[in-house]
């Protein structure tokens, strides 16, 4: 007796454990299958609002565009013409000023360099120039004279009209040794002018000439 009875308990015993976990997964089944449902609701209304969202965007985009070719077919080709070259007259000023201020730019390199040769010309002017030997008629050893009319005196003059560029009507002051036997100093100044003269040095080079070494202006 007491043996089958302890049988029944145990049988009884693991019938209720059999029948808890039932439960338990049959729980679990339902939690998870809802959980599913509802992931599987919210993200079709989210795909739904998305579509609609797009939807309203298109259509905005479309009116855009019809507005905008509505408003193009409804002008006159004639007006279309005009506003064109409307437009092109408004580029054409910019173009023509960037045009203009190249020109400005090289008009003015252009005065620059004339502005600088002209100075270079003065400067030249005011120095004389200095050269090669103006050649001699004379030969033997040479000595140097200061005696107005001699060939020595007059190749002298020469030397300094070609240095200076002054012609025959040049005034001379003096004549004089330049410190040392082949070596003289003219001073002279151009027809008229009385405040400032030429100081041209020259330096007599065997069979060639005379040849200037400087040319300084200088005030009286």
């Amino acid at each position: 007796m007491k043996s089958r009875h302890s049988m029944r308990k145990k049988q009884r015993n693991k019938n209720i454990v059999i029948n808890s976990l039932i439960a338990i997964v049959f729980a679990l089944i339902l939690i998870i299958g809802g959980n599913l449902l509802f992931n599987g609701s919210k993200t079709a209304d989210e795909g739904d609002s998305n579509s609609k969202d797009n939807n309203i965007e298109t259509n905005d985009d479309k009116d855009e565009n019809a507005d905008q070719k509505q408003e193009t077919g409804n002008k006159d080709p004639d007006q279309q013409a005009k506003e064109q070259k409307s437009k092109q007259n408004e580029d054409e000023p910019n173009k023509q000023g960037s045009s203009d201020d190249n020109k400005t730019e090289q008009d003015k390199q252009n005065t620059d360099k004339k502005e600088k040769n002209a100075k270079k010309d003065k400067n030249k002017t005011e120095q004389g120039e200095t050269g090669k030997p103006i050649g001699t008629s004379q030969s033997g050893p040479h000595t140097s004279s200061y005696d107005k009319g001699t060939v020595d005196w007059n190749e002298k003059v020469k030397a300094i009209q070609t240095a200076t560029g002054l012609d025959d009507g040049m005034t001379i002051w003096r004549m004089e040794n330049g410190g040392g036997p082949q070596k003289s100093i003219g001073k002279v100044s151009p027809n008229g002018v009385s405040d400032w003269m030429y100081i041209v040095q020259l330096q007599w080079v065997n069979q060639k000439g005379w040849k200037v070494t400087s040319v300084n202006k200088q005030s009286r």
